[in-house]
Order: C-alpha cells, then structure tokens, then sequence
C-alpha cells in the first residue's frame, strides 16, 4: 500500500491530507491494511482511499471504520491516430473557437476567474458533506496554476461569438505521444447546451495534429453526462477505482 503526504491540499482543506493507493497485491492482506489506516496517526485528517474495484470485503471493512464512498473513478483512453469526429457531428458545423493560452500567470488567472463555485457540481469534494462547497473550485483553480510552469502542461480557453463557454486543461508529452486530459470545464451558463461535443471535437483534432497518439484521462461516476460524452467519442474503460474518504472532524 501506498501513502502519500497529500501536502498541496491542506490549502484547499485546511487540514493535513493523505492519500493512499492500494493494489490487486495488497488484498491479499485485508486485515493489515485496515489495522494501518485506523492507527492514531491518521486521526483529524482528510484521508482518501484508492482501491481496485471488485472487492466489496475491503469496502466495507473501511465502512466499518468510518469511511465513506464517495465514487468509482473510471480510467479512460483513446486512439487519437486517424482521428475522425463522430458521424452525427461531423454533419455539424463546429461553432466554437478554441484559444490557446500563453503560459503566462496572468494570462492564466484571467481563465481561472471566471471558474465558480458550483461549476463542478459533480466533484467529491463538491459533492462531500464535510466540506463547504467552494473547495472544490478553490482546488481546481490551484490546481492549475500550480502548472503554469510545467512545460508540458497547456491551457485552452474555447468561446462562441466571443463569450467563454469552457476550457480544458492536459499535458502533452512530446516523448509519448500521449495526452493527458487532467481537467475540462464548461461554465454554469453554457452547461446542458450541447457545448461539449464541440469542445472535445476541437480538443482531439489540435492534439492530434500537434503529433499525440494516445489521450489519456480520469472520469468520476458521479459525472454520468461526461462518462456518455467520452463513450460517444470512442473512449474506451481502461481500468475502474473506488475511492473512499475519512474526516474524522464533525463525524
């Protein structure tokens, strides 16, 4: 089992945070795991939990100790060699404008502000009781910011007749040709118009003609209209988590 010193949240939650990962090996030894996470040092702190699906007992030995699920986490990739856009869009025509923006914090922050608070609503940590709302966006837009530097990390802000409609966040490894899609987002005004389609359509087509073969990307349950999005564009389910969480302050 992995753990993880979840340093860069404490911003976000104002406590310390942990991550841990668990693997297929580790199952082998349920009772252990559990012991180490309920020790006394994990007490007052935010703890997540990332595990293989399909195993149920460990889920509910975590239960039993005041864990609480908070989603499946669907690993998702795509072929972007020949990419072709789905039938039924590419009868569209594509109304959207997509803008890269210059790595430049500036320029950066003018994209983050226009984030608000329930523009995730389908975030766990939106979506966690223990926590009030505006965290999930606060974490977002730190987030991002924390990668302006990153020379793989690319920002892009897509508009119609000029207004923001949303913007879309990967690293783009010119090594392995593959894309990672970290963080994508449609502003509340513009969210259940169709936008997406034409976002993603703009997305694939500028990484694939700047060279990646392979798009990468992390999907929550809790997210269904962006789960069928990437399903209508081919993805495919490379690999499932569940993840819990502990916050053991108010339980």
């Amino acid at each position: 089992m992995q753990i993880i010193d979840a340093f860069w949240e404490k911003r976000n939650i104002g406590v310390d945070a942990v991550e841990m990962r668990v693997s297929v090996d580790d199952l082998s030894d349920i009772r252990s795991i559990v012991d180490r996470i309920n020790s006394d040092e994990f007490t007052g702190k935010y703890v997540t939990i990332k595990l293989p699906t399909g195993n149920l007992e460990i889920v509910h030995a975590l239960e039993n100790i005041g864990f609480r699920f908070m989603e499946t986490q669907f690993h998702m990739e795509k072929s972007l060699v020949d990419y072709e856009p789905p039938a039924t869009l590419a009868k569209m025509r594509n109304a959207l404008v997509q803008q890269y923006i210059e790595k430049t914090e500036q320029a950066w922050h003018s994209v983050t502000d226009l984030m608000s608070d329930d523009m995730f609503h389908t975030d766990r940590i939106y979506l966690d009781p223990k926590l009030v709302r505006d965290t999930s966006c606060r974490r977002y837009r730190n987030w991002i910011m924390d990668l302006v530097n990153d020379p793989n990390a690319h920002l892009f802000l897509y508009t119609f007749k000029d207004s923001p409609v949303g913007f879309g966040l990967v690293k783009m490894d010119p090594e392995t040709h593959i894309v990672d899609d970290l963080l994508e987002g449609i502003f509340e005004q513009y969210q259940n118009t169709g936008f997406g389609f034409m976002m993603f359509d703009l997305a694939l087509k500028y990484y694939q003609q700047h060279g990646m073969n392979k798009l990468i990307t992390s999907i929550s349950s809790n997210n269904q209209p962006i789960v069928n999005l990437d399903l209508f564009f081919g993805y495919t389910i490379a690999s499932q988590e569940y993840v819990l969480r502990k916050f053991d302050q108010g339980e």
